[in-house]
Formats: C-alpha cells, structure tokens, sequence
C-alpha cells in the first residue's frame, strides 16, 4: 500500500459525523479522543477519518490548521499498519485535546497508542 492520503479517505458527510457523535464507540489516550462506529457501506479503505481541533483551545486558525497537518500527515505514514488489521470498514473522528503544541515526536508515539486501543478494542468486539 502506497503512503498517500487519497480525498477518498476523509469523512465528510454530515449524516455519519452526526450519527457518530451520537452512537460512536471512543478510545481515549491523551492528547487523542478517538471515536469509530461500524459502517455497512461499502469503501475503497476501511477507514474513512476526519481530523478535529478545537477552536477554544487554538483560538488561531493558523496554530489549528497547522496541528491538523501534521496529525493528518503521522496518520498518513502509519496507517498502512492499522488498515491490514481491520477486517470491517469504520467511520472515524480524531479529536485533539491538548492546549499546547506538541512535537512531532511525542504525537506520533500518542497516536500509535491510541489506534492499538482502537484496534484492541475493535478486535475483541468481534
């Protein structure tokens, strides 16, 4: 599997965000809130994420847009990992909760944590 991040990948319909909000299953490991529900649609990759950071914390658009880029981008260099762990397709949202700026370093060890509980726990829901 390549190391891309195809538009087909993101989570974009308003219909899934709201159910997922409101019927999501959650794994947290901080800075990440990770929230998944099981879809039945058919997908070209089994997860179909979306990136959030909050206003109130990064009150700058450039600090929020800037922590989304690089989230997104550790998440573009280790989800081949995660996709061939997955046998269901899931609609995710990756919440960052921090109020500070993190190094590279440290978010990349956070999120690998927080997709092992996610998986762990996806896997033994089955």
């Amino acid at each position: 599997m390549t190391q891309t991040f195809h538009k087909s990948e993101r989570l974009k319909s308003k219909m899934v965000f709201s159910d997922l909000i409101n019927a999501g299953h959650s794994a947290k490991a901080f800075p990440f809130v990770l929230i998944w529900k099981k879809v039945n649609t058919e997908q070209e990759y089994p997860i179909r994420i979306a990136f959030s950071v909050s206003k109130k914390r990064f009150p700058l658009a450039v600090d929020r847009n800037e922590m989304k880029r690089r989230i997104s981008e550790l998440y573009r260099l280790h989800k081949a990992e995660w996709y061939n762990q997955l046998k269901q397709n899931y609609a995710t949202l990756l919440i960052f909760t921090s109020k500070e700026k993190m190094k590279s370093v440290e978010l990349e060890t956070k999120l690998i944590h927080v997709f092992e509980r996610f998986i762990s726990e996806v896997e033994s829901s089955n």
